[in-house]
């Protein structure tokens, strides 16, 4: 397992439209700023606040990275190689979170220095700030969770692509009558609360978390551990 764990950490590191769409994404949410800004208390908070906006690119991320590894038989190949399915299946997961979560955290790393040493705003370091941190990075792991699952589910680039974009139109929802209980229970929604810094319930956001991810995972690996792969 460790050596296709290289090999796929390899292959993100060196993969042209990781970069590509991390870049991009970093521009993006930069130019979002000029609008998200008066919503949110600091510059972190504004980025944060765009995330939900630019979830399309981690969904076009996950749609290559694993899709490719279907349509290019690179699974069937690590199958033959003598690799078991569950070990490739936890590899593949491992190595999407970290492609996906780089890009998701990207400009918020870039917009923290600018905000720290370049506007002068202060970020004082306490437990209401790590609680926070706790909850965004759960948020962004459930974030990523959804198009890994249709990946696996579909085994095809554009059939994840399109589904996982019919969610992505979920966002508008949270402009919606029924927002404040919407955002609760979808990650971007608590991405949005954390932003604007109106969490309802910090126990409650990382069980409805926890309970996604189990579930999407859990069905996606079953699903890749008993389908035939063509």
């Amino acid at each position: 397992m460790s050596n296709l764990l290289k090999t796929e950490l390899y292959k993100l590191f060196h993969s042209w439209y990781f970069w590509g769409i991390g870049i991009f994404n970093l521009l993006l949410s930069s130019i979002l700023l000029l609008d998200s800004k008066e919503r949110s208390s600091n510059l972190i908070m504004a980025s944060l606040y765009n995330i939900p906006l630019l979830y399309f690119l981690s969904i076009v991320f996950i749609a290559l990275f694993i899709g490719s590894d279907f349509s290019g038989r690179t699974l069937n190949t690590y199958i033959t190689a003598g690799h078991k399915r569950s070990s490739i299946f936890r590899v593949k997961l491992i190595v999407s979170q970290i492609g996906c979560i780089i890009i998701l955290v990207f400009p918020l790393f870039v917009h923290g220095i600018i905000s720290q040493f370049y506007i002068g705003e202060k970020l004082f370091w306490n437990d209401s700030t790590y609680t926070m941190v706790l909850l965004t990075l759960f948020a962004m792991i459930t974030l990523c969770a959804l198009p890994m699952f249709f990946a696996f589910i579909f085994r095809d680039m554009g059939k994840t692509l399109t589904v996982s974009m019919v969610f992505f139109v979920m966002i508008f929802l949270l402009n919606s009558e029924s927002a404040q209980i919407i955002s609760r229970i979808i990650p971007m929604g608590q991405l949005r609360l954390i932003s604007l810094q109106k969490v309802y319930s910090t126990n409650f956001c990382l069980f409805v978390d926890f309970l996604w991810n189990f579930i999407l995972y859990f069905i996606a690996g079953s699903a890749f551990l008993h389908t035939d792969l063509k």
